[in-house]
């Protein structure tokens, strides 16, 4: 497993990624997502297709892109 060390993400990863963690027992595993700010604007099973809706629903935005891992636990 991997451990995320949240000093080296820039800081609108960091607060998208701590979003993440605080919905992630509503997460599909598996699913990729794609997260704009505090809100999971696209889901699906293809990463790529999940980061073209968000670009395109958020132009001006680069989305935090993550495919949700298939373990219950996540370590931190």
């Amino acid at each position: 497993m991997t451990k995320t060390n949240k000093s080296t993400m820039p800081a609108q990863v960091a607060n998208e990624f701590d979003y993440v963690m605080t919905v992630s027992d509503k997460l599909e595993p598996g699913k990729w997502i794609a997260v704009v700010g505090k809100e999971i604007v696209s889901k699906g099973d293809d990463a790529k297709t999940v980061f073209d809706e968000a670009k395109r629903k958020y132009p001006n935005r680069e989305p935090f892109l993550m495919k949700v891992p298939a373990e219950a636990v996540m370590l931190m």
